[in-house]
């Protein structure tokens, strides 16, 4: 039996717990094992998962790929020695027991922002001019504060960028601010800053929209040129901030700028504000700074970095996530930069704010990963195949939209395992070098300037790094670094990797998605809202996503108790229905290579009771496996798009059919629902 298979038997094992009925609870079932060996209460952790302890295997590699690298040695590329000496730098200040305090270099840079600060009893200047302090903070420390902005291709004319316009990101998730329930940890807050601190941010919550207003592009696809934004919102100083915000981009007429807003109604209340003066200037300041000191706590010595971790406070551009629709917002702190995470967190940071490093060296140290773009290649394919295959079924999409959705499919941008244009052939790096050596270079500068301990300046330049990618160009996709294991059974490969495909597939084909045509611009775009379906087929997506909608609402999973709500059907509806139809998409992909194959796979070991279907099923399981405080599990429910992982399992198993068939459930039993209980999501049946 190869190494391999025993690999992947001991990590479902390590879940595993068999005094479950799979058919009762397959959450439990797959999980129950690990969940007792993970008690974050001990652990003293707000949450720990299997998909997690992957990342920081990935971590984990990249820090060995880097250990042989010499930060002043040509023989290894520019890149491997930016990404050395940054993290080199970054985790001596996380181990140092008395790391450097920059604390003056902080107050400093508050009093040249604003030219005083008031909750040090200075006096403001009555001219003082908040928006250029907004767009200097953040264009030098990738931070929004009142507004914010992110280059982003133009939804409506994807051959350009257009400057997106958007509401902030409060500390807090917004419904603290706005529900009666939460009034606790909105107490904390005032403890944590001051009182008119938390009434701005009360305000400011309130005229913002909920994420369950911002999955309509159509009304979130506002163009207007400077002068227009002016006209409309005349008491914003649009010009200030954009002058500001575009620092670093050199010889750039802002009068020529495509600009989106993606939330007029907030910008409506943010220039009546500013035009009536509703909030005290000192108030606006200190609240500016504030901000300026939860982003820099790390360095301020004292007590500051204490109170920000037990805050649970994220870094703005870490909770805002990246483009348009957000795209890895992260919503608890996932590391407390203690002794033994240095390694994760500053490669955390890293991934963040300098992708493509990280990126470059993890595939470098992968010799075999030829072979796993090759299987990961087929692997989608075929998925991709069985996804169309399934929407062939469906008798609510006419023939019209059933073409549209085929053709969005087959001209999808297939990029398998790594940017290969930036990151070349591995033996020659010129070309990445010369991307990083541009916007990071400065860090080999710091470095051997015997600043290596300065952490403080090394980040500053990663996060003029990482505002230059935001402000310049499209920041390119990171290559998925959890890799596959193609040498592990088929059936644990396809339903990992092979589910991870059809989610994001299926994401194409989503109450968002599907306001993009193949083109990838918001096509048949009306008043109200943008499609590609025609009115009938609109008709029939809209009853199947308010079944999953519905579903995950009234189900009421997690079960309700004490803080604890039910997951949000209507926020969490995109990810639900690509997690059902994606991992449908998958277990076809997989019947099929088995029936090409002409044989079932051979059974793992300790595990032999358990067919490949089961062991299909198994990993998917196994993979959401996630223990967490009813603090990290409130915040979960009030904001992240994604289920907490007991609904991700078990409700899925509930909507495919072919879940009970493999494990021999009895039809009625929790995870094996009649017909009528369940949503087919882009499946007939």
């Amino acid at each position: 039996m190869r190494y391999s298979y025993q690999e992947a038997a001991a990590f479902i094992i390590s879940g595993l717990d068999q005094n479950v009925d799979p058919c009762d609870d397959f959450y439990a079932f797959s999980c129950n094992t690990y969940l007792k060996n993970h008690n974050v209460t001990e652990l003293e952790i707000n949450r720990i998962g299997t998909y997690k302890e992957a990342q920081e295997d990935v971590n984990a590699d990249i820090v060995d790929a880097l250990e042989p690298v010499a930060v002043n040695d040509a023989r290894f590329s520019e890149t491997e020695r930016i990404v050395k000496a940054a993290l080199f730098a970054c985790v001596h200040h996380s181990r140092a027991r008395l790391p450097i305090d920059n604390s003056r270099d902080v107050l400093i840079e508050m009093r040249d922002l604003l030219g005083a600060i008031p909750f040090l009893n200075h006096t403001l200047n009555k001219n003082v001019d908040f928006f250029t302090a907004m767009g200097k903070l953040e264009q030098e420390h990738a931070m929004g504060t009142l507004l914010g902005a992110m280059v982003s291709v133009d939804f409506s004319d994807v051959t350009r960028h257009a400057l997106y316009i958007s509401q902030p990101y409060l500390p807090l998730p917004r419904d603290f601010y706005v529900l009666p329930q939460h009034t606790k940890r909105l107490q904390n807050r005032v403890e944590l800053v001051s009182q008119d601190i938390v009434k701005l941010e009360m305000q400011i919550a309130m005229a913002t929209w909920p994420d369950s207003e911002m999955r309509n592009y159509a009304l979130q696809n506002n163009p207007f040129t400077l002068k227009e934004l002016e006209k409309a919102y005349p008491s914003i100083k649009w010009k200030n901030y954009f002058t500001a915000l575009l620092s670093s981009v050199g010889n750039l007429d802002i009068n020529t700028v495509p600009f989106i807003v993606t939330q007029p109604s907030y910008f409506a209340w943010l220039n009546a504000l500013f035009a009536g003066e509703a909030v005290d200037r000192n108030t606006i300041a200190n609240y500016l700074l504030l901000n300026l000191i939860f982003e820099d706590a790390d360095f301020l010595g004292g007590n500051f970095k204490r109170e920000v971790q037990k805050s649970d406070y994220v870094k703005y551009s870490f909770r805002r996530g990246r483009g348009v629709t957000r795209v890895g917002r992260q919503f608890g702190r996932l590391y407390d930069e203690t002794i033994a995470d240095a390694n994760m967190e500053c490669l955390n940071n890293l991934m963040h704010y300098m992708p493509n490093g990280p990126g470059y060296v993890y595939v470098k140290s992968k010799k075999n990963r030829e072979e796993v773009a090759k299987d990961v290649q087929e692997q989608t394919e075929r998925v991709i195949k069985h996804f169309l295959r399934m929407i062939t079924e469906l008798d609510w999409m006419s023939e019209e939209s059933h073409a549209a959705a085929r053709q969005k499919a087959e001209n999808l941008v297939q990029n398998y395992g790594w940017p290969k244009d930036l990151y070349g052939d591995f033996s020659n790096s010129a070309t990445i070098d010369r991307y990083h050596k541009k916007d990071y270079g400065e860090i080999l500068d710091l470095f051997n300037a015997n600043n290596t301990h300065n952490y403080y300046k090394i980040r500053k330049v990663m996060i003029k790094g990482y505002s230059n990618l935001e402000s310049l160009k499209m920041l390119k996709e990171k290559p998925k670094r959890q890799g596959l294991i193609y040498e592990y059974p088929q059936a644990y490969n396809y339903a990992g990797q092979g589910g991870t495909g059809g989610h994001e597939l299926v994401h194409g084909f989503d109450d968002q998605g599907v306001q993009f045509g193949h083109d990838g611009k918001l096509t048949g775009c009306t008043w109200l809202e943008c499609g590609w379906m025609d009115s009938t087929s609109k008709n029939g997506f809209r009853d199947m996503a308010q079944c999953v909608v519905t579903q995950y609402s009234t189900q009421c999973c997690p079960e309700k108790s004490g803080t604890i709500q039910c997951a949000n059907g209507m926020t969490t509806q995109g990810e639900n229905i690509a997690d059902v139809g994606g991992q449908l998409a998958a277990y076809r992909a997989y019947r099929e290579y088995i029936e090409e194959k002409g044989e079932e796979e051979k059974r793992l070991p300790g595990l032999e009771q358990y067919t490949p279907n089961q062991i299909f099923w198994l990993t998917y399981g196994f993979s959401w496996c996630m223990s967490q405080t009813e603090n990290s599990l409130v915040t979960q429910l009030l904001v992240d798009p994604h289920a907490p992982g007991s609904c991700r399992v078990n409700q899925v198993m509930q909507d495919i059919p072919d879940f009970g068939r493999d494990f021999g459930c009895t039809m009625g039993q929790n995870m094996y629902p009649p017909a009528e209980q369940r949503c087919p999501v882009w499946v007939a049946e």
